[in-house]
């Protein structure tokens, strides 16, 4: 059993050890850590915490969870961005209570900093995400034509390779990192497989076949040479992926499309249709690169509602009656 360290850490300090034995994360989940500690330290200092982390108590922590989700205009910034500028969504809430209740797990047990964990009997409760919202069929249409027309009329190589962008989204489901960090090497021969690099740092592999595959060929046709990145503006700069989002938002103006929404929701179109034409759970997990089914059945609590509500149209017991689908007579 290790013993406790000598001397007891302040929470900024705690804080510090831990983002810096974050060597194992990637970037994106450090930033985020650091993003939320940070706000944790702040909030803390703010209020007069007590200096020392072992006395950081769980009312500490549910005292700063309620700020988070019941204060406007958060962390003192006299210019506040959109998402502190109102308070924190539920799973917004959630998220930084398990962050939170990681550091100090990792302190507690890990490194023996504390003896004690305050988060340990710490309930978070449900996450509450929102509900999935896929693209319509006309929306996707709509796009794909508008494509077709500027490839026809307009702009031949930023209509191909706009439509190869929206094919490849719809056709595997792929997140926005994970499309545009896409390389000519990733492909294999045939270009009938690419191979991803997923959340985690963990690698699947993306069937690509039909419609994306012939979007796919007709790009690699037109694409400037050089270099390994899949996708290139027409003078051969790299787009990163706030340029293919900015595309897509750009593209869903010119096609008329009023919703919100970016590329994550074909994302939800890929598993939502999925399902729809009768593909199972798991490999939907599979070609989505979730490790638990949870996300999954969300995709699936969705497409059973949408499901209960086109049968109740067909099925109305009021509709039937009146158009005079139901033929029994009611007599009185």
């Amino acid at each position: 059993m290790k013993t406790l360290k000598l001397g007891t850490p302040t929470l900024r300090s705690l804080v510090e050890d831990f983002l810096e034995s974050g060597a194992h994360l990637t970037p994106k989940t450090l930033s985020s850590y650091r993003s939320i500690l940070k706000n944790l330290v702040w909030y803390a200092e703010q209020n007069h915490w007590p200096k020392k982390a072992s006395d950081v108590t769980r009312t500490h922590i549910r005292e700063f969870l309620s700020y988070l989700g019941r204060e406007r205009n958060r962390w003192g910034y006299t210019n506040p961005s959109l998402s502190s500028a109102k308070p924190a969504s539920q799973s917004t809430v959630h998220h930084y209570g398990r962050v939170i209740k990681t550091m100090f797990r990792w302190a507690t047990e890990d490194e023996q900093y504390l003896d004690e964990n305050p988060t340990q009997r710490l309930k978070l409760g449900s996450p509450q995400f929102k509900e999935i919202e896929p693209y319509r069929d006309d929306e996707v249409y709509a796009m794909l034509n508008l494509c077709d027309d500027e490839a026809r009329c307009r702009c031949r190589y930023r209509g191909i390779r706009n439509k190869t962008i929206i094919s490849l989204f719809v056709a595997t489901g792929l997140r926005l990192h994970e499309l545009s960090s896409i390389c000519l090497s990733d492909f294999d021969p045939r270009l009938q497989q690419v191979q991803v690099r997923g959340k985690g740092d963990k690698f699947r592999i993306a069937p690509i076949n039909g419609e994306a595959r012939r979007a796919l060929r007709q790009y690699l046709e037109v694409r400037p040479d050089g270099g390994e990145e899949l996708w290139k503006t027409e003078d051969g700069s790299v787009m990163a992926p706030f340029s293919i989002r900015i595309m897509v938002v750009r593209l869903k103006e010119r096609a008329g499309i009023r919703g919100g929404g970016g590329p994550h929701r074909f994302r939800h179109y890929f598993a939502t249709r999925f399902l729809e034409a009768g593909g199972d759970l798991n490999s939907l997990r599979l070609l989505l690169g979730h490790s638990t089914l949870n996300m999954v059945l969300r995709y699936s609590r969705h497409v059973d509602i949408q499901t209960a509500l086109a049968q109740h149209r067909q099925f109305n017991p009021l509709d039937r009656l009146v158009r005079g689908q139901n033929v029994r007579r009611w007599r009185y």
